[in-house]
Order: structure tokens, then C-alpha cells, then sequence
């Protein structure tokens, strides 16, 4: 659906051993030197803090090279820092960037919160991994086409050789330990750790290796141990089954697409395929193919998703009344989507290096499947368009924490959404199985679709949009870890509204004040 510092001391381990017997180091790294920079890196917003700190390019290696870790501290004006959280990114490959304006919304309510948001080794200014695909002088510039996937694979090993072997999650989740490590004795105030998507495995991990560090832990949207995300692109199709399946239980949307979505949506496709509706085609190019990932996309949140059945409604029937709505709709989700920084700082050979190495599957399926698993699908973020160019990529060695869950007894909070695409709740499940200790919580939003805090608005966050639902319960956790969580909340959620009773978003996406008729 990311310098300052050397080594000082090894001492023994404060984790668990692994399976082979041999020792994991931690290191203890002297003080971060924190210079001042600003909290958003496209410049401006308030004063923030950044550091970049030299650690171990393999942690079991404490005598050799070294890597850089960017990391940085928001403290909100006037906060009183009595607590530290630590915001991991997804992806894999994405930087901490993007919780520069989250952190922002977040100090409101609570600015008695530190925050910190490293980018993980390999993306962003953590040593990134890059290629010669994405140099500004290639075809497509820094976005690295099909066509180029080769030649970054090529370039990848030819540059960076056995360090690519370096860039684990386990060495990353490493990092972070020496992080919190360091803060600790800085600021002396309890830790916690969240992680979103992939961040929940990197935190997973760092759980595993680090069980008594962090006062506690909280996974949104989670990506469990064995997961194969080559399956990304039929799992977005799953859940947008589920919000089909939604649609038959909601009286207005079964009026309009009859007691089985599901099957219309489907015949769409075909249809699609074979010609249907040329009044929203787009020219020289495959429409259903555009229309899956636009709606895969429009999965990831909440604003559009519930778009998905009037579309295909409009679709289906393709009268002359749905003509200019649909090509309004076809021309917003075929735009360009342009580079960003946090394209810019993402990580992209990291992410080859880590799906491959951590999350596969045995045998790999092919090319031919992974697209016929897309041509068939009715929504599909095209994930797998890249990972079907680098089936040979290089695997980096299993250890023994991979597939495998963390003994702990940290107090957990882990938040799942009903209608996330990208971590489906189904493949989210086990964690909730084998964390059940005592203030170890699962919660579960039917409704919510990937990252919770975002995607569980309450009555209540039309009045005050920094609430929310699980944002309310990651804030009273952070406060009290070890107190009873209170899910009341959940009934306050703003449902599904298949309805599409908001005019003004009716009128931006397809011109019409009625997104149906």
C-alpha cells in the first residue's frame, strides 16, 4: 500500500539471545548532539531539533563500519516533555518525514509529549540506498520506471556490494534500541514507541530484541510476522470486497446496485475490458487498469473510498446522464502524480531489499500471476507492477527473529482497521493471538481503513479535529500504559455514509451535487 556519534562501550546484551547462541550487542552511544533545524523539511513550521548519529552498518560487528541515522525531536512550545514517543514509518522505505505535520497536530492536545521520528537505514538522510535509475538524467528522472528496475538491481549490488545485507530490519530495529537507549539518559522520562504498516514490524522487531526497553508499544495498522506482500494487489481487491459487502447491508447503496455489489463491480471489469462505456475511456491507455488503482487508492483513506459503488453504478449504466461525471472522475484519478519529498526521500532499493528478504513468500509467484492477480482485480494499488521486475533480487540471510513473535510483557496497545487494504485485518490477526498478556490490548475499528488515527473520526472530531477515536486511545496510553483501555469510543465513529450526503465533495470529484443520479 527512510556522523555525530561513535561507539563507546559493548555491553551484554539486554535482549533475548537468539535461537544460534550468539550474543546480541548493545552499544551505548554518548549523548545525542541535537542541532537546531526545522521541524518541517520543506522549511518553515516551528523550531524543531535533528541529530545524525553514527551506528554499527551491522550490530553484531561492533568494531566495524558505521552508518548514519537521521533522527528528529519536535517539542511543541511550551510543553513540558514528561514523555517520549517514538514515530516509526512504513513502506518499507519511507523516511520519518511525514511525521513532521502529524507531530504538529498532535502537540495541540498534547504537548507534554516529545516526538521523535527517525528515517529508517537505507531512505531519507539514514544512509540512504539509491541507483543509477534514479539519476535526474534518466528517462523518468528520479522515478524509477519497469523498464529501469534492472538496471537499478544491477547498479545496487555493483555499488553497495555485501552491505546491502546490512540493511535489515533487524540492524534498523537495532537502531532505534540505541536511540531510545540515549534518550533514556538524556531526559530520564518514560518511552513509548509506535509504528504504522511496515513501522509495526520494525517495532515488532525492535520489541524482540529490546522486550523490557520501551514503557510501551503501540502497532496501527499491522503488519504480522510471515506476511507476503506480494499479495498487496489482492489484498487491496479483499478489501474492497468488504466495502461491497458493506454496500449490501446499507439499504441505499443494495437499492441502487441490487443484493450483490460485489458481482456488479466485477462485471465491471469485464465489461471495461471488452469495450463498455468509451465515453470514459482514456485515450491510448487501459481504462480499467486506471479505474483499479484509482479505487485501490481511494481505499487507503476515508474521504473518497465510499465513492467506489456510486462509480461503479455510473459505470455500469453509462447513461448520458453519467457521461460528464465519470470523465470529471477519470480525469482526477489520471493525473500525474508528480514528485514529492517524500517520494524524494523514500527509499526504493530498501524497499526491494526488504520485501524480498523479509517479506516473501515460497516459491515466489510469477510475473504472469502477480498480473493476472491485477488485470482481474477491481481495485489494486499496482504494487506488484515492481516487485514482479526484481524476483531475483538479492536475499539477505534469514535470523532467527524473522517469523518469529517477541516474549514480552511490555503493556501493548495494537489498532486494527476492518477496511484497511493494505494490512488486512485477517492477515493482522495473529498478533492479536499471541499478544495477550496483561495490558497488552487488540482493538479493532471495522470501518477504519489504513493508519487508525486518521481514519476513526468521531461526532465529536467535527468540533475538534485533533480527536479521534484511536488517536484518543493513543493518547490516554502514552499517558497511563498499564491502565485499562476504555473502547467506548468506537460507537461514536462517523460510519459509512454510501449515501454520499456531502454536496461539496460531490461536486469537487464528479461535478454533480448528487454523486448517484
Amino acid at each position: 500500500m527512510l556522523h555525530l556519534l561513535h561507539l563507546l562501550a559493548c555491553t551484554p546484551p539486554a535482549g533475548p539471545v537468539p535461537d544460534s547462541g550468539t550474543p546480541a550487542p548493545v552499544f551505548v552511544l554518548p549523548p545525542i548532539a541535537w542541532e537546531a533545524c526545522d521541524l518541517y523539511t520543506s522549511g518553515g513550521g516551528p523550531p524543531a531539533e535533528c541529530a545524525t548519529v553514527a551506528t554499527p552498518l551491522r550490530h553484531d560487528d561492533p568494531e566495524g563500519p558505521t552508518i548514519d541515522v537521521f533522527v528528529k525531536r519536535y517539542r511543541a512550545e511550551g510543553g513540558t516533555g514528561e514523555r517520549a514517543l517514538w514515530m516509526l514509518q512504513g513502506g518499507p522505505g519511507a523516511s520519518g518525514q511525514v511525521f513532521e505535520g502529524i507531530s504538529d497536530v498532535f502537540s495541540r492536545p498534547e504537548p507534554d509529549v516529545d516526538y521523535y521520528f527517525p528515517d529508517h537505514r537505507g531512505t531519507g538522510r539514514s544512509t540512504r540506498l539509491g541507483c543509477a535509475a534514479e539519476d535526474e538524467d534518466s528517462p523518468e528522472g528520479r522515478v524509477i520506471t519497469d523498464d529501469e528496475w534492472a538496471l537499478c538491481q544491477a547498479d545496487a549490488v555493483a555499488t553497495h556490494g555485501e552491505e546491502l545485507a546490512a540493511f535489515t530490519t533487524t540492524n534498523a530495529a537495532n537502531d532505534v534500541g540505541l536511540l531510545v537507549d540515549a534518550v533514556q539518559r538524556e531526559t530520564g522520562v518514560p518511552q513509548v514507541v509506535y509504528g504504522v504498516s511496515y513501522g509495526t514490524y520494525w517495532a515488532h522487531r525492535y520489541l524482540q530484541l529490546y522486550p523490557d526497553q520501551a514503557d510501551g508499544v503501540i502497532l496501527d495498522s499491522m503488519a504480522a510476522p510471515g506476511l507476503s506482500l506480494y499479495r498487496q494487489d489482492e489484498d487491496a481487491n479483499t478489501a474492497a470486497e468488504l466495502l461491497f459487502d458493506a454496500c449490501a447491508a446499507d439499504a441505499w447503496c443494495a437499492s441502487k446496485l441490487g443484493p450483490d455489489p460485489w458481482a456488479v463491480a466485477e462485471a465491471l471489469v469485464a465489461d471495461l475490458n471488452a469495450g463498455h462505456c468509451p465515453e470514459m475511456a482514456v485515450e491510448g491507455d487501459n481504462t480499467q487498469a486506471w479505474l483499479r488503482r484509482g479505487f485501490g487508492s481511494m481505499l487507503m483513506g476515508i474521504t473518497w473510498r465510499e465513492y467506489l459503488p456510486a462509480i461503479v453504478y455510473r459505470a455500469s449504466r453509462c447513461g448520458p446522464e453519467d457521461v460528464a461525471p465519470l470523465q470529471r472522475f477519470m480525469a482526477a484519478i489520471t493525473q500525474p502524480a508528480g514528485e514529492s519529498l517524500e517520494t524524494e526521500l523514500w527509499g526504493y532499493v530498501l524497499t526491494q531489499n526488504v520485501i524480498r528478504s523479509e517479506f516473501a513468500e515460497d516459491p515466489l509467484p510469477t510475473a504472469e500471476a502477480l498480473e493476472a492477480i491485477r488485470t482481474s482485480a477491481v481495485a489494486s494499488r499496482d504494487v506488484t507492477t515492481m516487485l514482479a521486475q526484481t524476483l531475483d533480487w538479492p536475499v539477505y540471510p534469514a535470523d532467527p527473529y524473522m517469523g518469529a513473535f517477541a516474549e514480552t510483557d511490555t503493556p501493548m496497545l495494537m489498532l486494527q482497521g476492518g477496511l484497511d487494504p493494505a494490512t488486512l485485518l485477517e492477515k493482522a490477526r495473529p498478533y492479536q493471538a499471541h499478544f495477550t498478556g496483561d495490558h497488552q490490548t487488540w482493538v479493532e475499528f471495522p470501518t477504519a481503513a489504513h493508519t487508525t488515527f486518521v481514519s476513526t473520526p468521531t461526532r465529536e472530531a467535527a468540533v475538534d479535529a485533533t480527536r479521534g477515536c484511536a488517536r484518543d486511545l493513543m493518547f490516554a496510553f502514552m499517558h497511563e500504559p498499564t491502565a485499562e483501555v476504555d473502547t467506548s469510543c468506537i460507537a461514536d465513529v462517523v460510519p459509512l455514509d454510501l449515501e454520499l450526503t456531502d454536496t461539496a465533495l460531490n461536486q469537487a470529484l464528479l461535478g454533480t451535487p448528487d454523486a448517484w443520479e
